[in-house]
């Protein structure tokens, strides 16, 4: 019980936190369309989804969590999927892409992100986490999948992926996710971000 409080706790303190960081350095325009964005429910109170489909355009397989989640509400339960060297899980190999998955509208989504793994753990702890995907960022793995080394970065690591309904992506939209090589930044790999919308927004 005493881990959950502090869970919370540390959780609502880094969302204030955010905000007012935000609003101090003038992205408050972000911050009113990120928390007043439509959650896209045809009946008040009710959430919409967002599709998505991620494209490892890598040679290397790609180990990861991502999802849905809401910052400003410590109780947020997030809606997620991890890739992993588990089939049972979710593989992505090189070269490869996932089917369609479609997730809850919420706030925020993200690709390895560390508010997004610490609210999975606080907030969902019977969840059945694959502990190599439980990462922050995205690792590249070119082990084999019987190899001990198949959930490991053996090749590197893509920073995490964070952005917000409202400022960068409505509900019901088609997000695409690349996961691609990096010329020019300090990581090898990055995640690389757009949308389609729906077609009631287009």
């Amino acid at each position: 019980m005493r881990t959950l409080c502090r869970c919370g706790c540390l959780l609502a303190i880094a969302a204030i936190l955010s905000v007012g960081i935000l609003w101090a350095t003038g992205c408050g325009v972000d911050v009113l369309l990120n928390q007043t964005a439509s959650l896209g429910g045809e009946t008040a109170g009710l959430r919409g989804t967002v599709r998505v489909v991620f494209i490892n355009n890598t040679p290397f397989r790609a180990i990861f969590t991502a999802g849905t989640y809401d910052q400003t509400d410590k109780s947020t339960q997030p809606d997620f999927v991890q890739f992993a060297a588990d089939p049972q899980v979710g593989l992505l190999e090189g070269d490869d892409q996932s089917r369609a998955l479609e997730l809850r509208c919420a706030r925020v989504f993200s690709v390895g992100g560390d508010e997004l793994l610490a609210l999975i753990r606080c907030n969902l702890p019977d969840a059945d986490l694959d502990e190599d995907a439980s990462i922050e960022g995205v690792a590249f793995s070119d082990a084999k999948l019987d190899d001990d080394d198949a959930g490991q970065a053996t090749e590197g690591k893509a920073a995490p992926l964070v952005v917000k309904i409202g400022a960068d992506f409505p509900c019901n939209a088609l997000l695409i996710v690349r996961l691609e090589f990096n010329d020019l930044g300090p990581e090898p790999f990055l995640v690389d971000f757009s949308f389609i919308p729906s077609e009631e927004d287009r």
